[in-house]
């Protein structure tokens, strides 16, 4: 009986500092991160649809169908900068994250769309994790609805990572390619709004970045 004691007190004292080593690792690979949302206000960042297609509570930023939000960006330009967040979309939504893009235009063309998008046969680059028309993700990421995911993006010169739920699906120098290499080095993020018709929704919180 002794020895069972003492093995599972020793079984919890690993347990335990275990669990501190994570946690001190997690806290230590957030460092630097700042984050871009308030509780309840949208401070830092400009609407650049109607103002009703966007709502944020407690940090947490909703676009719902048919809403006419467009896409919300931050006031700041971006050169390099890893960006995290965490994001829920409804059963065949579509939305994404903007990156490097320019105040006027669409953003998916003066910049790129990492895209978010629940529906099953498009083809890879206009897929989830795909630099929107431009790079298909390998693999291609979970997408599965009403769950949250986490993404990150990381740009560094002309080199753009992709990182979703953990796992690297994208890779490239956008130097390699004649349709991109000419695309900025430097933009506004951005979050679009759910561009779908009513009934659909994407969520996004935990949004925040790390300058390079």
């Amino acid at each position: 009986m002794r020895f069972i004691i003492t093995f599972l007190l020793a079984s919890l004292i690993v347990t335990i500092m275990s669990t501190h080593g994570m946690l001190a690792e997690d806290k230590k690979d957030e460092v630097g991160f700042n984050p871009l949302f308030a509780n309840d206000n949208l401070d830092g960042w400009k609407v650049m649809g109607k103002p009703e297609g966007f709502t944020i509570t407690d940090g947490l930023l909703r676009s719902e169908g048919a809403k006419g939000g467009n896409w919300i960006r931050y006031e700041t330009p971006l050169e390099d900068f890893s960006l995290r967040l965490e994001w829920k979309i409804s059963k065949e939504g579509n939305s994404g994250v903007f990156i490097r893009a320019l105040e006027e235009g669409n953003p998916w063309e003066t910049g790129y769309e990492v895209q978010l998008y629940d529906a099953p046969g498009r083809e890879p680059q206009y897929g989830t994790g795909s630099l929107y028309g431009y790079f298909a993700p390998k693999p291609e990421p979970n997408h599965d609805p009403d769950v949250w995911h986490e993404l990150e993006i990381i740009c560094k010169g002309p080199q753009i990572t992709v990182i979703a739920d953990g796992v690297k699906v994208l890779y490239v120098d956008q130097t390699s390619s004649e349709k991109s290499k000419d695309k900025p080095l430097k933009g506004y993020i951005g979050l679009q709004d759910s561009h779908s018709t009513a009934g659909h929704y994407i969520e996004y919180r935990h949004v925040r970045v790390k300058t390079l």
